[in-house]
């Protein structure tokens, strides 16, 4: 089973956001990071979410298991609803990826077990503001 790590990084809240996935297979680890414009740092946790299951689909990875730092995050898919309005449009979006999963099981780490992610989402954010400034 593949293990899928995500995270966000957002300079201000809301700032500039960035967001990076740590795919791992039996075989490989693969990562990707994605600019996200300007969020607050939930909702770029949530679109982080909807871009890792995008990026394990196009690595043809159906069967997952997928760690993120976000509480919020965790208790809503588990609880099977979001309170909040803002971040209803992404969980719609999770569940239509979700239905192209044969397995998929959602659970939370600390912050300092998901450090990869975090590395590359920061480093994304970075580059991003780092750019803007020239």
């Amino acid at each position: 089973m593949a293990k899928i790590y995500f995270d966000a990084a957002t300079s201000g809240n809301p700032g500039e956001s960035a967001c990076a996935v740590v795919l791992k297979t039996d075989s490989e680890q693969i990562h990707h990071t994605k600019q996200l414009g300007i969020m607050d740092n939930h909702s770029a946790e949530w679109a982080s979410f909807v871009f890792a299951l995008e990026c394990a689909l196009t690595h043809q990875i159906t069967t997952a298991l997928v760690y993120t730092d976000s509480k919020l995050i965790e208790d809503s898919i588990n609880r099977g609803n979001v309170k909040n309005e803002k971040f209803k449009p992404y969980y719609r979006q999770i569940l239509e990826l979700e239905q192209q999963f044969d397995l998929l099981f959602v659970r939370w780490i600390p912050r300092n077990q998901n450090k990869e992610a975090n590395h590359h989402a920061k480093n994304a954010l970075y580059n991003i503001i780092k750019l803007n400034k020239k």
